[in-house]
């Protein structure tokens, strides 16, 4: 076990920022947020599949699971 004991102590404030720029997106559309099924989506080569985000909302209804 490792102790922790001598480590210097942080705090830490963290921002995920695919959802927050996706609730920034509703809201100028004047959308809830919390209410609204939004995805995300990118045309961009190096995204992969395309996929960004997947508001909890959506993914809550839709009972889908993303491996990203």
């Amino acid at each position: 076990m490792l102790d922790y004991s001598k480590e210097s102590v942080n705090d830490y404030f963290l921002i995920d920022m695919k959802p927050f720029y996706a609730s920034i997106e509703c809201i100028e559309r004047n959308f809830d947020p919390l209410t609204t099924e939004l995805v995300v989506m990118s045309r961009a080569d190096n995204t992969g599949l395309g996929l960004i985000l997947e508001l909890l909302l959506l993914k809550q209804k839709s009972g889908m699971i993303l491996q990203m």
